[in-house]
Order: structure tokens, then sequence, then C-alpha cells
């Protein structure tokens, strides 16, 4: 987001640089040079939603970019260079700080804090995984509360199979990595879970029932499946595993973290 974010100012003050190079007029290099960058963004994230707050710093800072260069380029060839006002130079100040400030706050709120400033701002930090950045929204309507309801019924069916799940690896994956997830399964009988089906799907606390990355583990012994997971994305995600046998159904989830650095 950065890298789009700042990169895209650059960009402005390229193309205004060098509209200003081969004669282009102040005010229709400031037009181009912020238009340009503003459009390409909205088309990008029309296939690449990057959610509203993003996209809204984006224009902000693009379109405050283009036009302080506009007031602040217009000298003539040959004239002689005068000192800024002091009003203009607290006025720039101002946006370079605001942008810099809301870059920060969108960076925490999608990745957290990096653990070495976490550590220092957060209680406990040191002795347990610390995850900062925003979970989602959590509904609190009667959809929600037939949600429970359902979730009540459905515990009760799993308890009443008697299956015994063991689940390694998942708090070992790690970003740009594939990690081993392994699940180990026995039936009411304490013997080896065999012809089953499993699918581990790893989805963020926002997304639908729906929605996340869904992964098939392949039997690699008697009641033993295992897969190879991998994450593009750090944050909090939650990891549904459904082990399926015929009509039997077992769903359980757990919240992971995938760090960042």
């Amino acid at each position: 987001m950065t890298v789009t974010l700042f990169g895209g100012a650059a960009l402005i003050a390229l193309l205004y640089f060098g509209l200003r190079f081969v004669g282009v007029s102040n005010y229709w290099r400031g037009v181009i040079s912020g238009a340009l960058p503003t459009l390409a963004i909205m088309f990008y994230s029309l296939s690449h939603w990057p959610g509203g707050d993003v996209v809204a710093l984006h224009l902000a800072l693009y379109v405050a970019t283009a036009i302080v260069l506009t007031l602040t380029g217009d000298r003539k060839a040959g004239a002689p260079r005068q000192r800024m006002h002091w009003i203009p130079k607290i006025i720039v100040g101002f946006f370079l700080t605001l942008a810099l400030l809301m870059a920060a706050f969108v960076t925490i709120s999608i990745s957290g804090l990096p653990p070495s400033i976490a550590k220092w701002v957060m209680p406990n930090a040191g002795d347990k995984p610390v995850y900062t950045g925003f979970s989602g929204e959590v509904p609190h309507d009667e959809a929600a509360a037939k949600v429970v309801s359902q979730y009540m019924k459905k515990s009760l069916r799993q308890r009443e199979l008697g299956w015994r799940i063991e689940v390694a690896g998942l708090d070992q994956i790690k970003l740009g990595q594939a990690s081993e997830v392994t699940v180990s399964a026995s039936d009411e009988a304490q013997q080896p879970l065999e012809g089953a089906t499993v699918t581990l799907t790893i989805k963020h606390p926002a997304d639908g029932a729906d929605m996340g990355k869904s992964t098939n583990l392949s039997a690699s012994a008697p009641g033993r499946y295992r897969a190879l997971v991998g994450m593009d994305r750090p944050g909090q995600w939650v990891a549904v595993l459904l082990i399926e046998r015929g009509q039997d159904k077992f769903e359980t989830a757990k919240e992971i973290i995938v760090p960042a650095f």
C-alpha cells in the first residue's frame, strides 16, 4: 500500500516536471500529472479492491500533490527565484504529515504493528503473539443469533460422534512459505479414521462462510492426513477444518496469526 501511495506521488512529480521540460503550461501539467495516476489507481482498484479507506487515501494524496506542484511551480523561465512564503510551507508540511499518519494508520489496521514496536506499547506482547490489525466486524442481529443456535446443535452432534481430532502445524505457517499441516483422526472406538475427506479453509475473520482459501488434505497413513499450506498475506486468520465420512461431519476452527516479519 505504501508503495502505490508514495510511488504514485513520486510519479506525479516526475510527470509534472517532464511536462514542464517539454513546454506544457503550468495548468495543464498539473491536470495531466494528477489525472493519470488517479485514473490508474481507480481502474486498478476495480479488479483488486483494497478497501474504501485505502482508495480515498490514495486519491487525497494524489490530488494534493498535483495541487501543491501547480501552486508552487508556476515560475517563468529566467525569472528570479523567490522564497516561498511561510504560509504555503505550513500548508504543504501539514498535508505531508497528514499523508504519513494516514498511511501509518491504514498499514497498522491491515498488517498490525511490527512485533518490535508492539512489545513496547502492548501489555504482555513479549510473552505471546499479539496481533493489532483490524479483524473485521462482528454481527449482533437476529441472523447472528440463529448462527449461534446452529453452532450449538452442530457441536452436540460432533460430541456424539466421539471422534478425536488432533491438528499440528497451523501455528508454524509462515508468510510466503509452504508449511506442512497434519491431521490425526480416530473414531469412537479409538481406531484410525480412514476414508474421510479432510478440507482446511483459511479465511479472514470478517469473511462469510463460503469465502476463504481451501486446501484438501491427502491421506499419508491410516487416520493421518497432510497438506502443504502457504499464505501470501499476513494478519489474523481463522483456520476451519472440515472432516467428512459418509453422512458424518466434524468441523473445528482455530484462530491463527501469520506474522508479517
